[in-house]
């Protein structure tokens, strides 16, 4: 006799994911000293600079933070909480755009605007936004032509609709087909085997009054396994994914990069046969997600 219960299909409206009320989460500065970062939160503060050429800089200058020596860092997702310049010299008579792949954790990249993080200080926005900006990267500040500036200014600073128990809850999960790891799926069978230490039944445990589901009163199978309604472990993971993960403002910093590149309206006047210094200074706040939960 199966000891699953039949559930007629739970809609999407029956499905929440969520552990209170859903609210606008705003990152605060952290401000824990760098040393700390062992603990999960630091700041980082990183010089971008070099002399380049007119044609450099249209094309694009590429900096990776794990060329620097930052120190110890986390090794899972972080918040990026801030980003600020503390520092800009620019002795080049273009516009420069500085954009980074802050949101690098979910797989294919994606336009920022569709990145369901909304940037409390605004989008830095010029009219060749896409000529500038890369897919995967978002607009951090557009150096003014020659700017020379020592005051800190605060240019992202994330703003989220994901509630932030969620955040530290899930946010260590990979998006789209990562999380199906431990879902064994059975040709023609109405039903998963599921990884006991699974993220999805601990969320339907939690919602099991909504599911009609009660993960603790089914059995363990062969040590590891516990069968579930393949409706049922979709529609979790499909809103987990789609209301959740994609909805996160996470960063790897060891694939974190920025970019600098030129106006090539103006650039295009600059002496082709000179080279250019351009130099900015920003403070980057982080902070950690919970540590992982493994998901065999």
């Amino acid at each position: 006799m199966s000891i699953v219960r039949s559930n007629p299909p739970v809609s999407e409206s029956e499905l929440h994911v969520t552990e209170s009320p859903q609210v606008h989460a705003s990152a605060e500065l952290s401000e824990t000293p760098a040393d700390d970062s062992a603990n999960g939160s630091g700041i980082l503060n990183v010089t971008l600079h070099g002399v380049y050429t007119p044609d450099e800089l249209m094309d694009g200058v590429t900096f990776n933070l794990n060329d620097y020596q930052v120190g110890q860092l986390p090794t899972g997702r972080v918040i990026v909480s801030e980003i600020a310049s503390t520092a800009i010299g620019s002795h080049i008579a273009s516009n420069l755009m500085v954009s980074s792949n802050l949101f690098n954790t979910t797989g294919t990249p994606s336009h920022y605007l569709h990145s369901g993080v909304t940037n409390s200080q605004g989008w830095a926005t010029v009219g060749q936004q896409d000529e500038l900006v890369a897919v995967g990267y978002a607009p951090l500040v557009s150096i003014m032509p020659n700017e020379y500036c020592r005051t800190r200014n605060v240019h992202y600073a994330p703003k989220s609709g994901v509630d932030d128990k969620l955040v530290q809850r899930y946010g260590h999960l990979a998006s789209g087909d990562e999380l199906r790891k431990g879902v064994v799926a059975f040709p023609g069978e109405n039903y998963y085997f599921v990884a006991k230490d699974h993220v999805v039944l601990d969320i339907i445990e939690k919602n099991w009054e909504a599911l009609g589901q009660s993960v603790p009163h089914e059995r363990v199978r062969e040590g590891n396994w516990i069968k579930v309604s393949n409706t049922l472990v979709d529609k979790v993971l499909d809103e987990l994914d789609s209301s959740v993960l994609k909805h996160m403002p996470l960063t790897d910093l060891d694939a974190l990069k920025f970019n600098i590149k030129a106006d090539p309206e103006l650039a295009e006047q600059l002496e082709g046969d000179r080279v250019h210094p351009v130099s900015i200074t920003l403070s980057l706040s982080y902070r950690s997600v919970a540590p992982e939960i493994e998901v065999v």
